[in-house]
């Protein structure tokens, strides 16, 4: 019933709905477009400022050539007459003046003559051009500032070039120049040479003058004509750039003009959001009336059951629903949950009974065969006497020790997760005087304590089985032991034996062999093969570990 009647209420808001979208999208596409209009108009708005700032250079430096005073046979004069020019102009610091071979004659800031400029892109530009060129981003030479380099060829009456006189545009004074020409607070400018290299940007100029524009844009520093577009800017703001690229700029300049999408969309959000509040407001009165017709006698016994299962799951076993067959079709579900629930209690307590004897015996066998270890210990040492060496009686100890340090970690099921390498080392010290002619390598490999136990059991077998019949049976063979673990958590595990007896494969299966291939918990996905050269027994085991082969260092890593 309750859910009739919300299926209702959905029915007679769809139409609203529907409508309130159609008029959403329809004013979206136009605002869209508007905005894009708005980008382009910026950009070409920033190009031709731009434009104006190089044609007042481009007449700065006519006039200075024409200057009588700036002339190589005269540096000191010329020095004098161009720091009068420079200080007059606050775009620029410094006007030199330079030969066709490309050293430097004189300039405003009176520095020693000949210095070489001939490696600058501009000065050969300048002179094959008949007009004032625009050179790249460079660092200037003379100041140690950036600058947007303008070079003009000064000829004489003949129309030979005589010299070339330079200047640059402060690139700080450009950037605040087009930034206070119409770049709005969350608006975005970006004027770049025709290497890609940014000149002036807003916002963070700090930042992206004299950095490269990213390739994924490079492409719009060459573009065929004007454009806009959506992107994301390198300060992680989406915005709609209008852009002007070097062939349609001035003198092959690469200009773009950006507006944020939340400033643009501002007020259509404001209008969207306030739509949905009254949809939502007329939702929310709909569905009261069926949401209240139906807590009753829908959700309040539904809740009910979700309640107790869930305290259930948290430890509070007692907890019951209470409901009757006779009270409704939920209340019937609701007993039928209660009797489940006592059932599983039941199992539960079973389980519990079952494995607190399990472990009470796992610990008395391992107590007494402990116990019987150390009595054979004991007996082996009033046995020998002084018949055997203190040193072979000393070995013999210690494989007693060591065999009763593998049996805890064969008998205990509640070992705390360990290292591939301790479990190796744990379960071969009863093989202590044959370590030298054992070799293990690899990465430290966090495992659980299941995993652990199965490994455990695994080398117990495969040394025991090597001490018998392979390479520690005599006194020259190796055993080698490596392992690794790839980025997915897999681990490649590798026994190999050589130099022992020639291996003979067995005729059947034996428990051994079928303890090494089920010995791994079927989660661990395990993958063996076991191979019988004639010059030593070869087993690669592979097996995930997930998570927890983790190392120490790794998990912080991922946990950061």
């Amino acid at each position: 019933m309750k859910k009739r009647l919300f299926l209702l209420a959905t029915a007679a808001l769809a139409p609203g709905v529907a409508l309130l979208a159609i008029n959403e999208l329809t004013y979206r596409a136009e605002r869209e477009r508007e905005v894009h209009r708005l980008a382009q108009q910026a950009s070409r708005q920033a190009a031709f400022e731009l434009e104006r700032i190089i044609e007042g250079m481009d007449g700065l430096l006519i006039a200075v050539a024409a200057n009588a005073a700036v002339s190589r046979d005269d540096p000191a004069g010329c020095s004098r007459a161009l720091a009068a020019v420079a200080a007059s102009v606050p775009s620029i610091r410094v006007i030199s003046l330079m030969s066709v071979e490309g050293s430097v004659i004189c300039d405003s800031m009176g520095s020693p003559a000949g210095q070489d400029l001939s490696d600058r892109s501009y000065l050969r530009d300048a002179l094959l051009a008949d007009r004032t060129v625009v050179g790249e981003y460079t660092q200037s030479r003379i100041t140690g500032t950036p600058v947007l380099p303008l070079a003009r060829a000064v000829r004489d009456g003949k129309g030979e070039v005589r010299a070339v006189l330079a200047t640059g545009i402060r690139l700080d004074w450009l950037g605040e120049r087009l930034r206070e020409r119409g770049v709005t607070p969350s608006g975005a400018l970006t004027v770049a040479d025709r290497n890609g290299v940014i000149l002036a940007r807003h916002p963070a100029p700090e930042r992206f003058v004299g950095t490269r524009i990213p390739e994924a844009f490079q492409h719009l520093v060459r573009a065929p004509q004007p454009g806009s577009l959506d992107l994301v800017s390198q300060d992680g703001e989406a915005r709609i750039v209008g852009y002007q690229p070097i062939g349609a700029a001035p003198q092959a300049l690469y200009v773009s003009a950006g507006l944020a999408r939340s400033q643009a969309f501002a007020a259509l959000n404001r209008s969207s959001l306030m739509g949905a509040i009254i949809v939502g407001l007329g939702a929310v009165l709909a569905f009261a009336a069926a949401w209240f017709v139906g807590n009753a006698f829908v959700r309040r016994p539904i809740m009910k059951i979700n309640e107790v299962l869930t305290a259930w799951r948290n430890g509070e076993s007692h907890r019951r629903t209470g409901m009757r067959v006779s009270q409704g079709e939920l209340e019937s579900v609701g007993h039928a949950v209660d009797d489940m629930l006592d059932e599983l209690t039941r199992r539960d307590e079973a389980a519990t009974r079952a494995r607190e004897q399990r472990d009470l015996l796992t610990g008395e066998l391992g107590h007494r065969v402990k116990n019987l270890l150390t009595v054979l210990q004991a007996i082996a040492r009033q046995t020998f006497g002084t018949y055997v060496d203190a040193e072979r009686s000393r070995i013999f100890s210690d494989r007693v020790v060591a065999l009763s340090s593998a049996l805890d970690v064969l008998l205990s099921d509640e070992q705390r997760e360990s290292s591939i390498a301790e479990v190796v080392a744990t379960t071969l010290r009863p093989h202590v005087d044959r370590m030298s002619r054992i070799r293990t390598s690899g990465p430290p490999v966090r495992l659980e304590s299941k995993t652990a136990l199965a490994l455990s059991m695994i080398v117990h077998e495969l040394s025991t089985n090597a001490l018998k019949y392979g390479a520690l049976r005599d006194e020259v063979g190796m055993v080698t032991i490596e392992w690794n673990r790839d980025e997915d958590g897999r681990v490649e595990f590798v026994w190999q034996e050589a130099g022992g007896p020639p291996v003979v494969p067995p005729e059947r299966q034996g428990f051994g062999s079928r303890l090494i291939r089920h010995a791994l918990p079927a989660e661990c996905d395990p993958h063996i093969e076991i191979d019988f050269r004639p010059e030593g027994v070869v087993m690669q085991l592979s097996f995930d570990t997930g998570r927890s082969g983790l190392s120490g260092q790794q998990q912080a890593a991922a946990a950061g």
